[in-house]
């Protein structure tokens, strides 16, 4: 019981802390000096997500059906036995053994679950209407989680064994799911720009009218705030004010309110795209670019996270095989 606790707290400490500017540790200034490539044997694919358990355990999935794991801060990479080849999505390991993954094709849509920390993986069909991939997925612990997607908004109770609906009706294209820090506040986006807002950590739903033209994707939560992405924007949900953000990102992970890193590709002359890593410490008012050759290095960034509270990992794919850059700060 011990040992459970005390992952349980290191581990909500890497996904949730939050320096503010005046912490005792407050985050030094990002700069692109302190981006560099990590030599690794990771399997080369567009790899969509990725997560750490501990600032050396991580695995990432891929569009392939790939679930790698490397328990040496990304040095070495172990390709597990997924059992399947479609799209994966997303993953999520609630501690160091229990983990899941989203994924699909025109077959339906699919949950993968470990309980061995990935050595073996069961696949669950979930029987909707969805076919492909369900847009995204929060588990508050190894019994409850939630799963979202097109026509698709259900929730269980039981670690996946069985799955009802979140709420009565689900004929809407539901997309991003994420909670606060102690799981009480709960948001799920749509894409009509209308969204859904819990109180009670997902026991009940109430539907928000979006008074403005975004429609809304991606959830964070950064600090006290509530930040909704569109597009090339950023809504924060107190004021319902946004700021732009440069065109290439297409991921953010946010270090605190001010202090950012955005991840994508953008074009130029000729048929690859270039990757893209974005860095600001004033909330996107200015920022600093590393374009990244597609030939030689990387022409699209696809998965960034948290090693530590130090370090960032991001992945990305050239034509000469997946990379890995670290960012420290």
């Amino acid at each position: 019981m011990k040992t459970k606790f005390l992952f349980a707290a290191a581990f909500t400490l890497l996904l949730f802390s939050c320096n503010n500017d005046n912490s005792p540790e407050p985050i030094q200034n990002l700069t692109l000096e302190n981006l560099s490539f990590l030599p690794s044997n990771i399997p080369q694919d567009f790899y969509d997500d990725l997560t750490f358990t501990n600032e050396t355990t991580a695995y990432a999935v891929s569009r392939l059906g790939k679930i790698v794991k490397t328990i040496d801060g990304g040095t070495s990479w172990d390709e597990l036995n997924s059992l399947v080849a479609f799209p994966l999505v997303k993953v999520q390991f609630v501690d160091e053994n229990i983990g899941f993954v989203i994924g699909g094709d025109a077959t339906g849509s699919y949950l993968l679950k470990t309980t061995n920390a990935g050595q073996t993986w069961s696949v669950q069909n979930l029987n909707s209407e969805l076919k492909g991939a369900p847009s995204s997925m929060f588990f508050k612990n190894q019994n409850e989680g939630f799963i979202t997607g097109n026509k698709l908004f259900i929730k269980t109770t039981n670690g996946g064994q069985t799955w009802t609906k979140a709420i009565t009706t689900t004929d809407e294209n539901y997309k991003d799911i994420n909670f606060n820090h102690n799981y009480s506040l709960g948001y799920v986006t749509l894409n009509t720009g209308d969204y859904y807002k819990s109180t009670n950590g997902g026991n009940s739903w109430q539907t928000i009218d979006n008074i403005s033209d975004n429609n809304y994707s991606t959830i964070y939560f950064v600090c006290d705030k509530v930040l909704f992405k569109n597009n090339n924007f950023v809504t924060n949900l107190e004021d319902n004010r946004s700021i732009s953000i440069p065109s290439p990102v297409s991921k953010l992970l946010y270090l605190n309110t001010n202090k950012c890193v955005g991840i994508g590709q953008h074009y130029e002359i000729g048929f690859f795209p270039y990757g893209d890593i974005l860095l600001t410490n004033d909330n996107w008012t200015n920022f600093l670019q590393k374009t990244y050759q597609p030939s030689s290095e990387v022409m699209d960034f696809t998965a960034i996270a948290k090693m530590s509270n130090h370090k960032i990992m991001i992945l990305g794919t050239g034509q000469l095989g997946t990379k890995i850059v670290v960012l420290n700060y």
